[in-house]
């Protein structure tokens, strides 16, 4: 399975990346919940993919997630984790124009937003989770790192 560190390799390099196009491709989303996006939730997603010092304030600190850890040459695991700020990777915008990447967005209710970005000719991709705190302000609550998500 010498293809999974391939994959998570480019994504990594991919979303650490930053364009370098005057503006950012606008983000087709897939909502899969009858609720459409809270109003401001699209202005805070595009200021935390283009602003390194608002998307590192914006993440809740240790950031809960997962990540596939190795259990042997062709299988891996998840295992629970905490993100911490001095190795955290930026996240920047995804170009889905290109068909290579397919966007799900899920909205419960006004608070949380969970996104899925998946390689579509692997199946592998992302999950994270957004909430709005007490004082207006969306966060990144969750980050589960490159792993087989399905097709």
């Amino acid at each position: 399975m010498k293809f999974f560190p391939l994959l998570f390799s480019a994504l990594a390099v991919f979303l650490s990346c930053k364009q370098n196009t005057p503006a950012a491709p606008q983000v087709e989303s897939v909502t899969t919940s009858d609720t459409q996006l809270p109003a401001d939730f699209n202005a805070f997603y595009e200021k935390f993919h283009k602003d390194s010092v608002y998307q590192m304030a914006h993440i809740s600190w240790p950031l809960q997630g997962d990540t596939a850890e190795q259990v042997d040459s062709t299988h891996y695991q998840k295992k629970n984790i905490y993100w911490e700020q001095a190795s955290w990777i930026m996240h920047r915008t995804v170009d889905y124009s290109s068909g290579d990447y397919k966007r799900q967005v899920q909205a419960l209710g006004d608070g949380i937003v969970i996104e899925f970005i998946t390689i579509t000719a692997g199946g592998y991709g992302i999950e994270r989770r957004f909430a709005k705190q007490p004082d207006g302000e969306w966060n990144m609550i969750f980050y589960s790192d490159m792993q087989e998500r399905g097709k």
